[in-house]
């Protein structure tokens, strides 16, 4: 499946992040700037290692910052391929910053993360500085960067956009024998395409661990003596390994949208995908209190999905009327269709467009609206363009997590399908291309462990579709020292969907004063 940033270029909405990305047709894992992100990832993992075999052994100058894209200051930050061998050459990674508006000589630095794995961090703050409250404005320099591989970062390309657009529309769901081998066969034709486009030595190193360890090194080079973070979704995993290996650098941190880095690699796509089928529901719910979706879906919403997704499932497509730049005329099958569904549950804020989605889907046979949710979630721009979010995402998951063996995956779709109807079968799909990847993993599932407490805030909310509330509940479990904050509603991460999580986020970032145990916030207020 894709997973990933679901900001549109037809749709606006407050940022929301995800978590990691499936990449068969299509599975329910990403974090995004959903106007992302993301995508948790049904390959989060840990490395483990501890802060003196992390340290940097190479010398981080200060940032030089210049003017860019007219209000923000734009930087580069270099670092090694390879921190085991400092020798194998440097990459460079982009770095932005909103300034304070405040005073500048008080002014703290905020580092975040969007999500992914493959979000880029620079577009999510230049595209979402607004949704950001004036007070924290003023006290910080919001910071981003795009991580290796990502974007800026020396990026990882694997696929023109006609290759990235017919990896969207591949079968979510290969059941008979020849479906599985022309799946595996377009997998393997993927992967091989990374290989030959990115030197081996880089995709061995883009792991999410590695990245911690750059992001000491941003650290380093704003001279900051710690880190002051805000991770969403799949950063919230970045930022429990950056605790894991810096303990002693770890300021003010916040992870929204938290992934259980403990969980095994099935009992990850089966809580996600559970948690997907929760928020679906809850869209069915909605739409008879709307009237624009009365309106729209007169037969009801559960009735209507069903009738479009199973015609499509037996092999039926709808007409997508797209731009030039998007591929034109095209035909839009269960893939396609599938990942525009999952983009539009990771906020109530796209509920109208799924709905308005279904009913031309039902009405006419027009799969435009769909199609469109599924190439924005996979990284395509209105001009046509494409983020690397599919292609870095791999390299990045792969890395973080050894996937089950191509022989498991019949048997284990059959078990999800059980257990997660709506979602099971595909999610389960989700990390075989991962089995083919050109490098092998260096990570595994595992809790996070820290040598001292830190007062982490850690924010979950009860109906996540990504990122389920009790993986929020488990990794504050394993964070000593952390705090759960809650919100209660649907859709990915809370700070952008509550002003009650926001300010009690905002006001522990400023002063390291975390709300009352067991506060719950309600969506919106």
């Amino acid at each position: 499946m894709v997973r990933h940033d679901t900001s549109g270029w037809r749709r606006a909405a407050a940022p929301v992040l995800v978590v990691s990305v499936a990449l068969v047709g299509t599975s329910c894992t990403v974090s995004a700037n959903l106007g992302g992100t993301g995508s948790t990832s049904s390959s989060t993992t840990t490395t483990t290692f501890n802060q003196h075999d992390a340290a940097p052994p190479h010398a981080v100058r200060k940032l030089t910052w210049h003017a860019c894209d007219v209000t923000f200051q734009c930087s580069k930050l270099v670092v090694p391929v390879s921190y085991a061998d400092p020798a194998d050459g440097t990459l460079t990674l982009a770095v932005v910053e909103a300034p304070a508006t405040g005073d500048p000589k008080t002014a703290r630095d905020l580092v975040m993360n969007p999500g992914g794995p493959g979000a880029s961090g620079v577009q999510f703050l230049e595209g979402s500085v607004s949704g950001f409250p004036a007070p924290l404005r003023q006290q910080f320099n919001l910071v981003s960067f795009d991580p290796r591989g990502i974007g800026g970062s020396d990026p990882v390309e694997c696929a023109s956009p006609p290759v990235l657009r017919r990896w969207i529309g591949l079968d979510p769901d290969p059941t008979t024998p020849a479906e599985i081998t022309g799946t595996i066969a377009d997998v393997k034709a993927f992967d091989a395409a990374c290989a030959r486009s990115v030197a081996r030595d880089v995709l061995a190193n883009l792991s999410t661990a590695v990245t911690a360890r750059d992001m000491d090194g941003l650290r380093a080079a704003l001279g900051e003596a710690k880190l002051d973070y805000l991770g969403f979704s799949y950063g919230t995993y970045l930022g429990a390994l950056y605790a894991q290996a810096f303990p002693g650098h770890v300021g003010n941190m916040v992870l929204d949208g938290a992934v259980d880095p403990a969980l095994s690699e099935v009992a990850t796509e089966q809580q996600q995908a559970a948690s997907f089928a929760v928020d679906l529901h809850d869209f069915f719910a909605w739409c008879p209190t709307n009237a624009t979706c009365v309106r729209e879906l007169p037969d009801g919403a559960a009735a209507t999905y069903d009738e479009v997704m199973g015609s499509l499932e037996a092999g039926h497509t709808l007409a997508a009327h797209l731009s030039t730049v998007l591929g034109g005329e095209q035909q839009a099958g269960y893939g396609v269709v599938l990942t525009g569904v999952v983009s539009s549950l990771y906020s109530t804020n796209y509920w109208p467009y799924l709905a308005e989605g279904l009913a031309a889907a039902a009405g006419s046979q027009d799969g435009t609206v769909l199609t469109e949710l599924a190439y924005s979630y996979a990284g395509f721009n209105a001009n046509g363009t494409v983020q690397n979010l599919v292609s870095a995402n791999l390299a990045i998951a792969c890395l973080d997590r050894p996937s089950p063996s191509v022989s498991s995956y019949p048997s284990l779709a059959r078990r999800l399908a059980t257990t997660a109807p709506d979602f099971g079968s595909t999610e389960a799909w989700g990390t075989l291309p991962c089995n083919y990847w050109p490098v092998p993993p260096t990570g595994k599932a595992a809790p996070i462990h820290l040598s001292e407490r830190i007062p982490i805030l850690v924010v979950g909310s009860t109906h996540d579709p990504a990122t389920p509330y009790a993986w929020a509940k488990a990794l504050t479990g394993q964070l000593e020292g952390a705090e759960l904050l809650t919100r209660d509603g649907d859709g990915h991460t809370g700070y952008f969907s509550s002003t009650c999580v926001q300010n009690s986020v905002d006001r522990y970032l400023s002063t390291g004063v975390r709300p009352p145990p067991g506060t719950v916030c309600a969506s919106g207020t």
